[in-house]
């Protein structure tokens, strides 16, 4: 098992109550998807909110089919509305 962490912003931030989240990934988990999919079963208030977020990876965003970065960091974006 090796750590991912996650960094939150805005609403994440607030279900979190914290602006990182770190979770115990098993050795298999090897794409961005699999990261999330990790996140939302270790930390189910955050479930409904990652489907929307943009993944980002140091200063590039990133497909959830991508592999997990080698830092083994995601900032996760929600989507922000108003004009």
């Amino acid at each position: 098992m090796k750590p991912i962490v996650f960094e939150l912003f805005a609403n994440l931030e607030r279900l979190a109550g914290a602006s990182t989240c770190q979770v115990d990934a098993p050795d298999d988990t090897n794409t961005v998807a699999d990261a999330l999919a990790l996140l939302a079963r270790q930390r189910p208030e955050l479930a409904a909110s990652l489907d929307r977020c943009a993944c980002v990876s140091g200063d590039t965003i990133v497909r959830r089919a991508d592999p997990l970065p080698v830092d083994r960091r995601l900032a996760l974006l929600p989507p922000v509305a108003g004009g």
